[in-house]
This record gives structure tokens, sequence and C-alpha cells, in this order.
């Protein structure tokens, strides 16, 4: 069986053995983590759909995802993902364009600051981009995806929902008691809990072609932290940390095995890490839990869904 890594180590536009091609939307894709994912990716000979927020930024990563993987067959659109019109109006682009998605990665996030922080439609801002989006994403797209041969969805998390103390199901959104590390390892426990949950909805709508996989990358360098380390204290703890991260390849490796592994055709309800399969905390999750938090994200993304959701 391989392993992660061997997913982060390919060739130039040539599908790997035992690979087929597929049409594959990377999210958060104009840097870091994502970019190196969809260069892997378009390096195996895929039909790649990268996602950015910042044009500029977003045609770099284009220009360099073709030319690093010699794969003409790379897209790009642009969303703001802390905006969940900004989401709909990016699925809705997608729908227009494509009639079928094999593979979703959902990669894009962020940590914020120290300060509490919601958008201009009134969500806090960790929560918005770490679990609303990738899940009105993931339902506006199903359609797509249904049409699929077999098709995957890949959610990255983090192992910080570990590290998040007793949930407060009554302030999902953290009104009281914030704080960005509280905000970031919650939201990544509740997407955990959502995209475990769709298994179950799918399947009870007859859809049987569609796994939900949840993945954590290694900590790298990147831009993950952007807005976090804007202050003196995390610069501070960020620079420390940097003697504990791994070389970018292999922090994006459990989203490549994720994504097209063949021997995880037809799996569905697995946490990957960068050595394989691991097993997330189930310490405060509960079907009862699961049930709640997916209930109110469903409440605040419901406006933005696709008329015929």
């Amino acid at each position: 069986m391989a392993t992660p890594d061997t997913f982060a180590h390919t060739q130039r536009a040539s599908l790997q053995p035992g690979l087929e091609k597929k049409i594959i939307l990377v999210t958060g894709a104009s840097d870091g983590i994502g970019k190196f994912t969809a260069t892997s990716l378009a390096r195996q000979g895929h039909s790649l759909i990268i996602h950015g927020r910042d044009r500029h930024k977003t045609e770099a990563a284009l220009a360099q995802i073709r030319q690093e993987s010699g794969n003409p067959d790379v897209t790009m659109y642009l969303g703001d993902f802390l905006s969940l019109a900004g989401v709909r109006a990016f699925a809705d682009a997608i729908r227009r364009d494509y009639q079928h998605i094999d593979v979703l990665i959902n990669n894009a996030g962020a940590q914020f600051s120290e300060q509490r922080a919601v958008t201009a439609e009134g969500h806090e801002k960790t929560m918005t981009i770490n679990l609303f989006a990738p899940m009105l994403l993931t339902l506006s797209l199903l359609d797509l995806l249904k049409r699929s041969r077999s098709a995957r969805v890949v959610t990255v998390a983090s192992d910080a929902h570990r590290m998040t103390g007793q949930p407060d199901l009554a302030d999902i959104e953290l009104e009281h008691g914030y704080s960005m590390a509280k905000a970031y390892g919650l939201s990544k426990l509740y997407v955990m809990w959502v995209m475990n949950h769709l298994i179950g909805v799918t399947r009870k709508d007859g859809i049987h072609n569609v796994t939900f996989n949840v993945v954590r990358p290694a900590s790298t360098l990147s831009n993950l932290g952007r807005e976090a380390t804007k202050s003196w204290k995390w610069k501070l703890i960020y620079f420390i940390w940097q003697i504990m991260m791994v070389p970018i390849d292999k922090a994006a490796s459990s989203s490549l095995y994720a994504a097209t592994a063949p021997e995880l055709e037809g799996v569905s309800g697995k946490y990957f890490g960068p050595k394989g399969e691991e097993q997330p905390s189930t310490k405060y999750y509960s079907l009862a839990h699961e049930s709640r938090v997916w209930d109110y994200a469903l409440s605040v993304i419901q406006p933005y869904l696709p008329t015929a959701q």
C-alpha cells in the first residue's frame, strides 16, 4: 500500500500507474500547501481548477503551476471565502463552466488575531473561512460531484482540533471567551464533524459515489497565520515553532494521498496525516454534538445555497 509521502513526489504531467485523469478543484491554491498540492496533481496529469482570492497572486500561481508541471490543463477562479456570498459566486462560476468534478480539496483556511472580528455578513471570521465556507462550497458543488464516476471530498483540518477545550455549542461563533487558538481549533473540530455528517446526509439521499475524508498537514512555512502573526506575541511563538516544521512536500502529502490514492476508492470517514491514517480526537464528540453543529452551520449558509438544494 502506498503511503501519503509517495504522493508528494511525482513526475511531470504524466499519470502515475493506477491513476486516472480527474478534474480536481483545490481551494486556497495561490500559495503554500495549496499551491504545492495543485502543482503535484498537475504533474500527475490531472485537470486542475485552482482557487485564490487575490488576482495577482493567483495569476502568478497559475503560470508557475503550468510551467513547473508541464501541464497546460490548469485554470483559475477567484473568490473571497470570507464572504459567503463570495463562496456562492465562486460555486456558481464552477457550476456554469463544468459538468462534473471528481475531487474537491477544501484547503483554504486561515487564523486570525487575538481580537474577535466578524465579516461584513456578521459572522466570526475563523468560523467563516474554516467551517462555513467549505461546507457551503461542498453542498453547492454536490450536483457536480454526483456526476463523477467516483468523487472525493478532501477537507484540510488540523491537529489543533485536539487542543480546544470544552466546546460551547450554544456559542459556536465565540461571542464569549474568544481566543485565536480556541477559534482555530474549534473551527477545525467542527468542520471535521460537518464532513462526517455529510456521509450520512448523502447516503440518506441515495448518493453513494462521493466520499468524504479529512486530512491534517504537518506544520510548514506558509501564509496560514499571516493575520495571527501580526502581533509580537505570535511572531515570537511562530519563530520558535519553525524549528519543528517540515518541508512542504511532506506537509501536503496527506491531501495528495486522500485525493488520488487508488486504494482509497470508496473509502469514507477517515482522518489522514503525513504517515497515513490516524485517529481524530473523540473527547467531545457525540452524534448529538455533531448534529447540533451541522444544524447551526446549515442555518448560516442556507441563504447562500443554490436554489436547487
